[in-house]
């Protein structure tokens, strides 16, 4: 009855009242191991601190339970070690299907039999990938402060080391920049050096002192007057400390972040922003999850649209 097999319709009355008397409930954990697949899909991040990836999260398991998959969340703290314990759990419990924001080179840990599908993270094993245009991000972020009139222009960038479509944003800031001519300077420091940027409870001197090299007059550079964030909260910081200056924002200088993140996931953005579709981000990886357990032939998908 449980497994949807042909039974009467008295004997399926009998044993539906059976399990209703005594309370009972499908071990799904013990059916797949049985069945040698679940219904259950782990999904990676580093963190929840990150604004953007509580977003994630919150898109990939409404998506995924439209498909009747359940989710088991892995928080990494970038700890190689968790994501192999996460990897070894995923193992014994026959759950083949990965979804995530990987740090370190999981794939190196999988079975044939399991589909993991990346977002953002590039790996050189040919892991499947899904992100939005980072590149058009971009250029989409110089173009607009150029057109709001803006003419010396700073791309303000903390990078992680491993490669991933995040470090496209700046090459299409630049691309913009050299295309139309525009007057522009690069800062790009990576996690380690900006680490509490959404906490900003640290790191803020770091981030004043290189301002200031840029937002006041010298004699061999021109104030900045545009400044392209690589996210919405390190965006957010970037303003604070310019007011300190005693600049405003925007008459004085324009700032643009990236992510689109909202005031409690709704209402107003908390900058100028990039906005990245994470609906969409979630339903293109789960779409891709879903083939490739299918074993579909699925090409990556990199160039989801963003806006400002």
């Amino acid at each position: 009855v449980l497994n949807g097999g042909r039974v009467s319709a008295a004997k399926r009355a009998m044993v539906e009242a059976s399990i209703k008397k005594l309370g009972y409930q499908v071990n799904t954990l013990a059916r797949g191991l049985k069945t040698q697949k679940t219904d259950y899909v782990i999904i990676i991040l580093p963190n929840l601190s990150n604004p953007y990836f509580s977003l994630i999260l919150q898109s990939l398991e409404r998506t995924l339970a439209l498909q009747g998959k359940q989710t088991v969340l892995c928080l990494t703290g970038d700890d190689k070690k968790k994501e192999y314990r996460f990897i070894q759990f995923a193992k014994r419990n026959k759950i083949n299907s990965i979804i995530g924001i990987a740090d370190h080179n999981i794939d190196e840990y999988l079975d044939d039999n399991m589909v993991f599908v990346s977002i953002d993270r590039v790996f050189d094993t040919g892991v499947h990938l899904v992100a939005a245009d980072n590149f058009s991000g971009g250029w989409l972020a110089a173009q607009t402060l150029f057109e709001k009139g803006s003419r010396q222009l700073l791309s303000f960038q903390t990078i992680s080391s491993i490669t991933s479509e995040v470090q496209k944003r700046p090459r299409g800031f630049e691309s913009f920049c050299i295309q139309q001519g525009v007057s522009y300077s690069c800062l790009t420091f990576s996690e380690d050096q900006v680490r509490s940027v959404y906490s900003f409870t640290s790191s803020r001197e770091l981030i004043s002192k290189a301002l200031r090299l840029y937002i006041t007059e010298s004699d061999n550079r021109k104030r900045v007057d545009g400044i392209f964030a690589s996210s919405d909260h390190l965006a957010l910081a970037i303003c604070e400390e310019i007011q300190k200056f005693g600049l405003r924002i925007p008459e004085d200088v324009q700032v643009i972040g990236f992510d689109g993140l909202r005031i409690l996931n709704q209402g107003e953005p908390l900058v100028s922003s990039i906005e990245q579709p994470v609906p969409a981000i979630a339903e293109a990886a789960v779409d891709m999850l879903l083939k490739l357990l299918n074993h579909e032939n699925v090409e990556n998908v990199t160039n989801l649209p963003v806006r400002f």
